[in-house]
Parts: structure tokens; sequence; C-alpha cells
């Protein structure tokens, strides 16, 4: 997702971070307002807190169940292979990528969020640490993602200068209201080189509107524009 997977569309871009569409990372904006609010932050205990920020990929049921990309595959056998071993995530197509970043900001695994982007995009952070937090801080809590659909894969150039390109649309269910949601994102993919085995790593994203949802207050955008600006 912007999955660049807080609840601003520009951070909903390809899923760099929470706070991006979906997908959705380092700045503070993320796609579909999963926003925390400061009452929603004071509230729970500090061991609910931890809870949330673990990785909830280990083994047990969560091993077994299938995958949130909605590929109809268990976790394991899809978007969790790409999380835990480095080779698969070397070899995998842009599409992919797209779905482990999305399944990434549901089962929080930060570090593949992390690691499946690219240095050039804007909302990369020098202070890895730091980014993580921000990550785990600022995700998408409030909703449960439910799949993410595949519109259109393409790809442009030859070896180190092959660009890929990646159209989906991230669904969601807000937790509390049930309410269905999602947005459409193009995410581009540049290889990583070295850097990740010439892995396919998220360099940015164009958030749309998804294809059945209202478009967006004027006032809405100036808000998110505003907030990007800060």
């Amino acid at each position: 997702m912007s999955f660049i997977l807080g609840p601003s569309q520009a951070q909903a871009s390809a899923f760099i971070s929470c706070k991006s569409t979906i997908n959705g990372g380092p700045s503070t904006s993320l796609p579909l307002y999963a926003k925390k609010t400061s009452k929603q932050k004071k509230s729970g205990s500090s061991n609910k807190k931890k809870k949330k920020n673990a990785s909830t990929s280990g083994f047990g049921g969560g091993a077994t169940a299938q995958c949130p990309c909605g590929s109809s595959l268990g976790y394991v056998k899809c978007c969790g292979k790409l999380h835990k071993d480095a080779n698969a995530f070397a070899g995998a197509t842009a599409e992919q990528v797209v779905r482990a970043r999305y399944s990434a900001y549901a089962k929080r695994e930060v570090d593949f969020i992390v690691g499946s982007t690219h240095p050039l995009n804007k909302n990369f952070m020098s202070d890895i640490n730091h980014w993580k937090e921000t990550i785990k801080t600022n995700c998408y809590d409030n909703f449960e993602l439910t799949s993410c659909e595949i519109i259109d894969e393409s790809y442009e150039g030859e070896g180190e200068k092959e660009i890929a390109k990646v159209q989906f649309v991230a669904k969601m269910m807000q937790v509390d209201s049930r309410e269905k949601t999602a947005f459409m994102e193009t995410s581009t993919f540049e290889r990583g080189g070295k850097i990740s085995n010439g892995a396919w790593l998220y360099k940015e994203g164009l958030i749309e509107t998804a294809p059945g949802m209202p478009e967006p207050d004027e006032e809405e955008t100036e808000d998110e524009e505003a907030e990007e600006g800060e």
C-alpha cells in the first residue's frame, strides 16, 4: 500500500508507514483516516500498547491463518515467505511485494515495511529505529485490512534501470463501526541493487479514490496537504 503502508492519503502510498495509505511510514500522514485521536492515544494500558506494537505473524494460529492480502493462500505460504525469507523477497515480483507490504501493515511486520522501501523515497528516514517506532505508533490500529486487489502490473526498461508499476486497491474495515473503506494507488518500484539483493523496493505512490468510494471533501484534502507540509 502507499500502502506507504498514518492516516493521510500521502502516507497511504505503498505502505511506507502507517501514518499510506497503506499503503501506508515516516511521514505524518496516512490514508483512510487511520490516525489515532488524542483520546485514543491516552486510553488503554501500557501493556495493550506493547501488544499492539508486536508482530502478529508468529507461530500458532496466526501462522495457519489466511493471508491478509486476499490471495486465498495461507499466510506462511504467501506474504509470510517474503517477510521472513530474504531470498524469497529478492526473487518476488513487484505485485508480490505490494501484497507483502499490505500484509506487513496487517501483521505489524515493521522490519519488512522499512526494508522494502527505497532509500530515495521521500519518506525514507535515515534514523531507522526512530522510523520503526513511528510506524508502530501510527499504524492502522483502527482498521482491519481485508484484501489487496491488484488492478494492473507493468514493467519498463532493463537491468538495474528497470521500473515496475503496480496499481491496486487496498481495502479496509473500521474496527468499531465495521464501515468498509478503500483507496487506490499506483506504486512505483525500482530494483534495490546490493541494498536488498536486487529486490523491488517501493519508491513512490500516487493515491486515488477507489472505484465506488466517495471523493474526499475539499476541506479534508486541504487538511492533509497542510499536514504533509508540517
